[in-house]
């Protein structure tokens, strides 16, 4: 067969470029195989970039982490040498987070804004962020400040980084943070549709994946909504029910608000970019996967954008994953033709994270 395979990362497992080598090497034994690292703004973004552009080139920086810890981290330069990639995933992420280590009300976009800053120093005048997997979900506040916005409550004090502050969000100062990105152009890559605000906002269906209690849930939908208004107040910009908006801890609210970002749906914007409809039509099986199948991949994440153009083409799908949630599926339109779930062949959740590979060479053995 003619096998297109296009896995997006298995977090805390393998990334999709890894997971692209595996299948490449497993299935390359019996069939024709193409396999792409895919991403929807998340996880695997800069290997997405790095496979369509091999002499970019990895700059390496030390940034905050979601937690103000300084990390090292890195950026994407192409070769054009004027266009950056950057993957907030890779500088706030959660992936790479201890449970113990989640503060969904303290933690920040701040490193991002400190990555923003480098990429703009190393030259570049297009800047693409990709936009999901992170642990904070500030709106973006932390990024905006670390790149000279001020942002105050209604005494005129500075509000500290974190989610919390921001309910007493009420004015801010973006004067030096436009000065430093005037003439630069920002593409947030959205690895979601969801809105900052409402039954689908970024507290409500996100904010427990970073270990927000439902009580927390609550302070951050406040939290975002005071910080929406305070954006508008300062730039008339109107971002509370944007599409994407939600993206990456609501990053994607503070790219468009407060740098004027234009967000995009990351993985059809990507897909065209990587020029996909011909592999499709060259395909006989498509192959996509996740760590997981739940709710959130029908919110746009990469593998519903493979599972639409699978149905355009009638071609027929496996999708592979680590675990499962199986009401996910019920009247999904685009819903694969076939699962496989490492959890299946796993003795459990925790083992079949840690032994994704393994897994997945035994599934491809049975291909």
């Amino acid at each position: 067969m003619n096998i297109l395979v296009l896995p997006n990362a298995f977090k805390g497992s393998l990334s999709a470029a890894k997971a692209a080598l595996l299948f490449t090497r497993e299935l390359g034994k019996k069939h024709a195989v193409r396999a792409l690292p895919v991403s929807d703004g998340g996880d695997g973004f800069i290997d997405f970039f790095r496979t369509l552009d091999p002499d970019a080139r990895l700059i390496s920086l030390r940034a905050k982490n979601a937690f103000l810890k300084n990390r090292r981290t890195d950026f994407l330069l192409l070769s054009d040498g004027k266009t950056a990639v950057i993957e907030t995933a890779r500088v706030c992420g959660l992936g790479n987070a201890k449970k113990e280590e989640l503060d969904p009300l303290g933690a920040s976009s701040y490193g991002v804004g400190q990555v923003l800053s480098a990429a703009v120093k190393a030259g570049a005048k297009t800047i693409y962020v990709g936009l999901g997997g992170v642990a904070c979900n500030d709106g973006g506040a932390g990024m905006a400040a670390a790149c000279g916005a001020k942002i105050f409550d209604k005494k005129g004090t500075l509000l500290p980084p974190g989610a919390a502050p921001l309910l007493n969000a009420r004015t801010a100062d973006f004067s030096a943070l436009k000065k430093t990105f005037q003439g630069i152009q920002i593409f947030g890559v959205a690895d979601v549709t969801n809105p900052l605000l409402g039954p689908k906002s970024s507290a409500k269906v996100f904010g427990p994946q970073k270990g927000a209690t439902p009580a927390q849930v609550k302070m951050l939908d406040k939290a975002m909504a005071a910080w929406a208004g305070t954006i508008k107040q300062a730039t008339a910009r109107n971002i509370a029910h944007a599409p994407s908006t939600a993206a990456a801890g609501a990053i994607a609210a503070g790219l468009a608000g407060c740098f004027g970002a234009q967000l995009l749906l990351g993985s059809e914007f990507l897909f065209k970019k990587a020029g996909l409809n011909e592999h499709f039509k060259w395909a006989d099986l498509v192959i996509t996967a996740e760590g997981k199948l739940d709710r959130q991949t029908f919110y746009g994440k990469a593998p519903l954008a493979v599972l639409k153009l699978a149905k355009k083409h009638k071609k027929p799908v496996l999708f592979i994953c680590g675990q499962i949630e199986e009401k996910a599926l019920r009247a999904q339109k685009y819903a694969p033709d076939k699962i496989a779930v490492l959890t299946d062949f796993a003795s459990n959740a925790q083992d079949a994270q840690k032994n994704a590979a393994k897994y997945l060479r035994r599934i491809c053995k049975n291909i």
